[in-house]
C-alpha cells in the first residue's frame, strides 16, 4: 500500500507541474517516447540517401583510402560499409584460382553444391573429408573428369532456379585458416597484408590468422543468402573480378520465426527481403557487422579468369 501511495503522488505531482524533471530528465526535452527504436532509414541515414541499384536497393557507405578514424568511426555505427581500395597494393591483388593452385597445390577446397552437378561422383576423384564434408585437392580437381575447376563452371543449387538474381554457379571455399597444418599456414598466410589503414599488430594478427579463401569460376557464381556464425563483423576483399551483392538486415522476429540460416534458407522461410544491393568491384572489400544476411553473385572477368576473394574477421 506504501508503495502504490508513493506512485499515486509522483502521478499526481506530474499533473499538477509537467513543467518539472521526473528522475532528473526534462520530459520536455523527448522527441521519442521511452524504448522507441529507429528505423532503417533514421539510423542509417547515409547509406539510405546515396545510389541505389536497378532494383532500387541501397548502396552501403563507400569508403576510399580511409584513416583510422574514419574507418573505425564508420565500423562501429554497425552499418555495412565497403573500402573501395582496400587491397590497393597487396601481394595477393589480382590473384586468380589458377594462381592459387599453382601457388599451394597442397590444398583441399569445399566446392559448394558439387552434388547439384550432373554424373557428378564422388569415387572419380581425390576427396578429403573434413567436419562431414568433402573437400577437393586445389591443384588437381576436375569436376568433370577432363577440365580443371578454375576453367569450368558447374550449377548452383536446384533451389535457386526461382529468381535470376540468385546464383547460378557455385563457387569454392578454402578454409586456410583451420584445415591447414601450421606449415601449409605460414606458406599461405606469409603473403597477406593488411591494409594502410589496420596497421596495429592486434588487428593485422587476426586478419591474417582468420581469413579464408572463395574462387568463382565464369559467371553468375556465389552463395544463397546466409548468416555467418561468426560474433563479430565480416570483410570479404576481392581480389580478382567483380561481384553483385545483396544483403538483408535479421528481421524482427521471436522464437516462433526460427529458420535455418545457413545457405537459402531465408529463401525458404519466405523472409527474403534485401535492404541492400550493390557490386563489389576489384580491390575492393566489404564489411558488416554480425546480423546482416548476404548472397553473392559474381560478374565475368574480363580474360574469362576465375574470380577470387578473401574473407576475414
Amino acid at each position: 500500500r506504501g508503495r502504490l501511495g508513493a506512485f499515486a503522488a509522483l502521478a499526481a505531482a506530474s499533473g499538477a507541474d509537467q513543467q518539472h524533471a521526473v528522475f532528473d530528465i526534462d520530459l520536455s526535452t523527448l522527441t521519442h517516447p521511452p524504448l522507441w527504436e529507429p528505423t532503417l532509414e533514421e539510423y542509417f541515414p547515409v547509406q539510405r540517401g546515396g545510389e541505389r541499384d536497378e532494383n532500387g536497393l541501397a548502396s552501403p557507405v563507400v569508403l576510399t583510402s580511409p584513416s583510422n578514424e574514419e574507418f573505425v568511426h564508420h565500423a562501429r555505427r554497425g552499418y555495412p560499409i565497403l573500402v573501395e581500395d582496400w587491397g590497393k597494393g597487396m601481394q595477393y591483388a589480382g590473384w586468380t584460382g589458377k594462381n592459387f593452385a599453382d601457388a599451394f597445390p597442397f590444398g583441399y577446397m569445399k566446392a559448394e553444391y558439387i552434388t547439384d552437378m550432373p554424373n557428378f561422383k564422388k569415387k572419380d576423384h581425390d576427396v578429403k573429408t573434413i567436419d562431414g564434408e568433402m573437400r577437393f585437392n586445389i591443384g588437381s580437381f576436375k569436376p568433370d573428369k577432363e577440365t580443371l575447376w578454375h576453367n569450368l563452371t558447374r550449377p548452383a543449387s536446384k533451389r535457386y532456379a526461382d529468381d535470376p538474381q540468385k546464383p547460378v554457379t557455385g563457387p569454392y571455399v578454402w578454409h586456410v585458416k583451420d584445415e591447414l597444418t601450421p606449415e601449409q599456414k605460414k606458406l599461405v598466410q606469409g603473403r597477406f597484408e593488411a591494409p594502410s589503414f589496420l596497421q596495429d599488430p592486434l588487428n593485422s594478427a587476426k586478419m591474417n590468422t582468420s581469413f579464408e579463401l572463395w574462387f568463382s569460376p565464369g559467371d553468375g557464381c556465389g552463395a544463397g543468402a546466409h548468416n555467418d556464425g561468426y560474433c563479430e563483423s565480416v570483410v570479404s576483399l576481392q581480389l580478382r573480378g567483380d561481384k553483385k551483392w545483396r544483403k538483408m538486415l535479421e528481421p524482427e522476429m521471436t522464437f516462433l520465426h526460427s529458420y535455418d540460416e545457413f545457405d537459402g534458407g531465408v529463401y525458404d522461410a519466405g523472409y527474403w527481403k534485401p535492404d541492400l544491393g550493390f557490386i563489389n568491384r576489384q580491390g575492393g572489400a566489404v564489411i558488416w557487422p554480425p546480423g546482416y544476411l548476404h548472397e553473392t553473385k559474381t560478374l565475368q572477368t574480363d580474360d574469362g579468369s576465375c574470380g577470387a576473394a578473401i574473407t576475414l574477421q
